[in-house]
């Protein structure tokens, strides 16, 4: 058995909600999470 594009054509359709004018990176950068840790005191944090 052997799987082909036609198998996968009914998840590859577009979605109405997106907005296909707005960059790839641009969208991505909008769900991204900025995360600032300082991992020396977190871990100290955590072993006391």
């Amino acid at each position: 058995m052997s799987l082909t594009t036609d198998d996968f054509a009914e998840f590859m359709g577009g979605d109405p909600d997106d907005d296909e004018e707005v960059p790839l990176g641009d969208a991505l950068e909008e769900l991204a999470v900025d995360i600032d840790v300082d991992s020396v005191k977190a871990v100290r944090d955590v072993r006391e």
